[in-house]
């Protein structure tokens, strides 16, 4: 089956807070399944995420359709808190709202935001993202509000073409501003770089792995700040993301 739109987003979600945030939540056509682990090797961040990560997404993506190109606009949000070693194990933490709108808490104790509906493009955001934790005291984790300001980092549209050859590819954007991070994917292929970082060429050893048809590149800039509330570190992200489906080649 192949691969939508929602579910893309929700692999860069978790692609770029790292190997950890993998696996927390099914995404594909089926709850029980899981997203597959990344084929390349990419650096992941270079700090530890204390013991919560909330994240606010802001995505386009073009999408080719009979009719002609479209673009979607998303807006979604995941949180996570540990309480095992680098996230081996997610604790409860009570309501957990972003902007006014409750994330869905996973059975592994993953929150999640997921456009319906009511909310077909998902949540609106602006320069300020507004949290809300309604906390568990049994878990440790407090009740907190958090104003996350200095808006999403800014991408400008992918300019490469719609093909993909696995016998190399360069993804590029054309601009990317107030990002701490930047990461660079053909479907699950993806590396980690800089946040003034416009393009990476992707080799034919980093792409063999990719099955040829239609597939996503995708450029996703994050930004971020930490807060302690009770005693305990809490990272709050900004993330913009850009995609495009594309076919991809021998």
């Amino acid at each position: 089956m192949k691969k939508s739109i929602f579910q893309s987003n929700f692999r860069i979600i978790f692609l770029s807070l790292g190997f950890f945030m993998l696996g927390l939540l099914a995404i594909s056509c089926s709850k029980d399944e899981v997203p597959n682990e990344p084929s390349n090797n990419a650096d992941s961040s270079s700090f530890q995420f204390g013991d919560g990560t909330l994240v606010a997404v802001r995505s386009e993506t073009l999408q080719s359709t009979p009719i002609g190109d479209m673009t979607i606009n998303i807006g979604t949000a995941v949180a996570a808190f540990s309480a095992g070693s680098n996230y081996s194990i997610l604790a409860e933490a009570g309501t957990v709202k972003v902007n006014g709108e409750a994330l869905q808490k996973s059975d592994n104790n993953a929150y999640v935001f997921t456009p319906g509906l009511t909310l077909p493009t998902g949540i609106e955001y602006g320069n300020s993202v507004e949290w809300s934790v309604a906390g568990n005291s049994s878990n440790g984790i407090p009740s907190f509000n958090h104003t996350f300001s200095g808006g999403f980092p800014t991408v400008g549209s992918i300019s490469s073409g719609a093909n993909v050859s696995k016998s190399g590819f360069t993804l590029a954007i054309e601009s990317v501003t107030n990002a701490d991070s930047v990461y660079f994917m053909v479907n699950e292929v993806y590396k980690s770089l800089p946040g003034n970082t416009t393009s990476y060429t992707f080799t034919s050893a980093e792409l063999s792995s990719l099955t040829t048809g239609q597939g996503i590149v995708s450029v996703a800039a994050w930004r971020y700040g930490t807060s302690q509330y009770g005693g305990k570190s809490y990272y709050f992200i900004n993330e913009t993301v850009k995609q495009k489906t594309v076919t991809i080649t021998n």
